[in-house]
């Protein structure tokens, strides 16, 4: 039985009641039926560990990271050549326009967490609960879902509304603000949480965000700020504090099984549910593995699924990387398996016809694709049952942005002995034997392989290709990769647009302050 966050428990009217105003003689003067009460908030800790468990729902919601972040971001990469299935793919294929699909509900569901996560930062008081280290704990994971909410919200769609105080209902029609600022907000708010939060919790809290969390992901935005000093800063601080799994292990980063692992430093905790109720923000929905949908292979998947590119699998051929190799590709090599342990040739035979039909090499995801859950007929076509945590945060992650920055910052010889960390787990010479003298330019295309092997679909890649300036360069036109990584769909990325996605109509619509990105 896994330990999971008591999501279920959640009490969803977390802003507090709706004040019911008294009658009274005078129409216009009645109360606000709309507005939030504040007065009861805050006054015991059930109250606020309901509040608290009620921001992280819209995160592992369907329409979050239950899947559509996959469908509309995620998949944009270039591992991933996605066959068309109508509105779904518009946006993973760079063909995707406002109207089309999928990017009105990672905003929705962002903001949600943002609003609850605002009333318990707000109101949560010392005369409310008065143990100081419950109430850090509490409100200190407030500060991470804001910081983690508007995370990636500035890293999908740029510049956006900055709300960190409570609605004013008078006041709906806000503006964007700057990049810059949001930045400025996510650093601050995981500071915050980075002191308040402890190192790690135990029993049915196994998974909640701690202090090395908030460290984390607060590297992680130096660094995709290209502060790279602050970085690397950052990230040795939790050097030593985690570990990586043992080869033999790796497997555990992904499936079901040793979740909340030493390797793992954030992850969303999902539990297959056998009642499917699509995206709805009620106790008892919303955490299922709805993305084995957009991971499946073609024949299993309810839209068309997607090939892997042999870009890919020729890097770890040619690294000789079979460690992550098997964890990460099922294609044709020795000992590959498909579902419940099937042999590959057996269990992918459909789909390999699939990609013979369409004249690429038969590539398929394996993480997060529910191939730990037993033969094909075990795990719903939906992803229902599909229990997986998605690991958003693992140290390997860490090890190598630190790498990465400390390379940026001139400091490519103390930034070896990271990357080596990480390929000496995946069985795989080190940098310091095979070229100790080496020099920044060949360091950092070591890392952008690096990143590709260790965390090939996890839901990087797409951010790291533009934060890199690569994503022209691999996913536009003239793809470096030859065979372009789109071609079942034909669309490519378009400089100057693709790198964020649209501002959903509907919001454009309730709010003429805002501003459509560029492109759309």
């Amino acid at each position: 039985m896994k330990n999971k966050i008591n999501i279920q428990s959640i009490s969803l009217v977390l802003t507090a009641a709706l004040i019911i105003g008294a009658c009274s003689d005078e129409l216009l003067e009645q109360s606000n039926n709309n507005a939030t009460s504040t007065s009861n908030f805050g006054t015991s800790v059930s109250q606020v560990e309901a509040a608290v468990n009620g921001a992280f729902h819209p995160l592992t919601n369907t329409f979050f990271w239950g899947r559509i972040i996959h469908t509309g971001a995620m998949l944009r990469s270039d591992e991933f050549n996605v066959f068309p299935f109508g509105s779904n793919t518009a946006m993973s294929t760079f063909q995707g326009n406002p109207g089309d699909r999928w990017a009105t509900e990672p905003w929705q569901q962002l903001y949600k967490s943002i609003a609850r996560s605002n009333n318990i930062i707000i109101n949560t008081s010392e005369e409310g609960i008065p143990d100081t280290t419950t109430r850090n704990n509490l409100v200190g994971q407030a500060y991470f879902l804001r910081g983690f909410s508007y995370w990636y919200l500035v890293n999908l769609y740029g510049s956006v509304p900055l709300i960190t105080d409570l609605p004013d209902l008078d006041n709906l029609a806000v503006e964007q603000a700057s990049v810059d600022a949001i930045w400025k907000q996510i650093i601050e708010d995981f500071e915050m949480a980075e002191t308040m939060l402890p190192d790690s919790w135990e029993g049915s809290n196994l998974g909640r965000p701690t202090s090395g969390s908030a460290t984390a992901f607060k590297g992680k935005s130096y660094l995709y700020m290209k502060d790279w000093t602050n970085a690397h800063q950052t990230l040795s601080t939790l050097v030593g504090k985690y570990s990586l799994l043992p080869s033999e292990n790796y497997s555990d980063n992904f499936t079901t099984t040793n979740e909340n692992n030493e390797e793992s430093i954030f992850e969303l905790q999902f539990l297959g549910q056998d009642t499917f109720v699509w995206g709805t923000d009620i106790p008892g929905t919303g955490t299922m593995g709805n993305y084995h949908i957009d991971y499946a292979p073609p024949t299993k998947s309810p839209d068309n699924g997607h090939l892997v590119n042999p870009w890919l699998k020729d890097l770890f051929e040619a690294e000789g990387d079979v460690v992550r190799r098997n964890e990460t590709l099922a294609y044709d090599y020795p000992g590959s398996t498909g579902y419940g342990g099937t042999d590959f040739l057996t269990d992918f035979a459909a789909d390999i016809e699939v990609a013979e039909t369409a004249g690429l090499p038969a590539i398929f995801s394996k993480k997060y694709a529910g191939l730990d859950l037993g033969v094909r007929a075990d795990v719903d076509f939906l992803g229902t049952n599909v229990g997986n945590n998605w690991r958003i945060m693992r140290y390997a992650d860490v090890l190598l942005m630190l790498a990465e920055a400390l390379n940026e910052d001139g400091q490519t010889t103390q930034a070896v002995q990271y990357i080596d960390m990480v390929r000496e787990r995946a069985e795989l010479p080190l940098i310091s034997d095979t070229n100790p003298g080496i020099g920044q330019a060949d360091f950092r295309n070591a890392i952008i392989n690096e990143r590709a092997m260790e965390l090939a679909g996890e839901g990087h890649r797409f951010f790291d290709l533009v934060r890199w300036d690569l994503a022209d360069d691999y996913l536009g036109a003239n793809s470096l990769h030859g065979a372009h990584p789109k071609s079942l769909s034909g669309g490519t990325f378009q400089t100057g647009k693709h790198e964020l996605i649209w501002i959903p109509n509907s919001e454009l619509d309730a709010n003429s302050n805002l501003k459509q990105n560029p492109g759309y």
